[in-house]
């Protein structure tokens, strides 16, 4: 087998395998109950081209996943190095929990439109006897700029960015499943492009607002994706 060199995971990555695997060994099942959870780096369908970087998938039952790579690339649309993700849970008749990590560096998107030092995503649901509760504390961005603009504060959930000529971008992008009373989850994409194409029309050079025409998403570009869920 050949041999892989990866880093050992990073801070936020091993600070969820710690909370969670030690809830992991107390658990001993609770019929009925199931968690959930995904993450992964990036994910590319666009210019005739679809890549993913490795997925960590959760089994239900709870347990760990990891997924890793030193590089992921697609020719002028994403560029990254040291995707890791870790997805990880527990089911208890007491407490159940999932969490899921995303952590990759060095992103450039769409040729430098949209660059990075490191992005983050954490996605976390918990379940115990007085209900459910989620969350995506940890998430962030180091040095993230968008079309030449330093982002400089926290960004907040659901951020639209027009992105003229290309689409536009959600920064940053949350959202929540379940009834909130004996289920929750939460699916966190930092960064999501959605690339469309103008049919008709023209678009305001100044602007970016389109002026007649009718514009058609033809691909996505995702980056720093995690999900995670409890219930019964």
């Amino acid at each position: 087998m050949a041999a892989m060199n990866f880093r050992a995971p990073q801070p936020l990555v091993h600070a969820a395998l710690v909370a969670l695997g030690g809830l992991a060994l107390l658990a001993g099942g609770a019929a009925g109950q199931t968690v959930g959870g995904a993450a992964f780096g990036s994910y590319v369908n666009a210019l005739g081209v679809t890549a993913q970087s490795p997925v960590a998938t959760l089994p239900d039952t709870g347990g760990m996943a990891v997924g890793a790579t030193e590089t992921f690339g697609v020719p002028s649309a994403l560029n990254a190095q040291w995707l890791e993700a870790v997805t990880t849970g527990a089911v208890d008749a007491a407490v159940s929990t999932s969490q899921s990590t995303s952590e990759l560096e060095n992103v450039g998107i769409l040729n430098g439109l949209i660059t990075a030092d490191i992005v983050t995503a954490i996605a976390s649901s918990y379940r115990n006897a007085t209900g459910v509760a989620g969350g995506s504390d940890g998430s962030g961005f180091v040095n993230l700029v968008v079309g030449g603009v330093a982002i400089t504060t926290d960004v907040t959930p659901n951020t639209r960015v027009d992105l003229p000529g290309v689409g536009y971008a959600i920064l940053n992008e949350q959202a929540p499943t379940g009834d909130g009373v004996t289920s929750a989850g939460l699916t966190v994409n930092m960064i999501h492009v959605y690339l469309q194409s103008l049919t008709g029309g023209i678009v305001d050079p100044l602007t970016g607002q389109v002026l007649g025409g009718t514009l058609t998403t033809t691909g996505e570009i995702v980056v720093g994706s995690a999900t995670s869920s409890v219930g019964s």
